[in-house]
């Protein structure tokens, strides 16, 4: 069905809306933020492996070894749980974890409704966004720009506004029914796959972080089954 294009009206009250909440979009973003390190966290403590990543583990002549290690999962499978933690919970709600915590949501500027498209893309900028540390860019774009937007935001022509703004019943995304059910059973099944792995799978990545830091059974042992 063809959407009419907003007054130009229409679209600078939702701008102003926007600059509105810039101080509640930073709450959302520490919010998601701290809820994605005690994820990260949880990962990495029960699908990690201890890779040294500097220095050698390997005793020198006078029988000492300088090194440092990081127990982790690789980057790929990180990054893929970074964009699934932002997009998966927008696809449905128009909002990540903060963001509801806060009382925002993802709207598009010109007053269509928010496609999965434009989910994809603002969060798949988000790389740009965080750089060169902690959303400088994004930070910068969204107290330079009219409408709040980081470049995510840009190209997918979105902006966050506070919830109760959001009038329309497209204005923002909202869950299939069922959803709600479906999301939840998917987060108890990982919650107990992750639980089942933690006693089941992990001592074989502990065997194999100690083989990396030359600990298992001798520091010259160049491989083992």
């Amino acid at each position: 069905m063809a959407v009419a294009a907003w007054p130009q009206s229409a679209v600078t009250e939702r701008a102003i809306q926007a600059r509105q909440v810039r101080w509640r979009r930073v709450l959302a973003l520490v919010l998601d933020l701290v809820a994605f390190y005690f994820v990260n966290l949880a990962i990495n403590n029960v699908y990690g492996v201890t890779q040294v990543t500097s220095g050698s583990p390997i005793p020198d002549e006078g029988g000492a070894a300088s090194f440092a290690s990081a127990t982790a999962v690789t980057w790929p499978w990180l990054v893929l749980l970074w964009m699934a933690y932002y997009i998966v919970p927008e696809s449905l709600f128009g909002a990540s974890l903060g963001k509801l915590l806060t009382g925002l949501c993802v709207v598009r500027l010109d007053g269509r409704p928010v496609g999965l498209g434009s989910i994809v893309i603002r969060n798949v900028l988000r790389y740009v966004d965080v750089l060169p540390g902690f959303y400088l860019i994004g930070g910068v774009l969204v107290l330079l720009t009219g409408s709040s937007q980081r470049l995510g935001d840009l190209v997918a022509r979105t902006t966050v506004i506070d919830r109760a703004h959001a009038f329309e019943p497209d204005a923002t995304r909202h869950p299939a029914r069922g959803a709600r059910r479906v999301l939840g059973l998917a987060l108890v099944a990982a919650l107990l796959v992750t639980i089942a792995f933690d006693y089941f799978g992990r001592p074989a990545l502990v065997v194999e972080g100690l083989y990396n830091e030359h600990q298992l059974l001798q520091p010259d042992l160049s491989s083992y089954q």
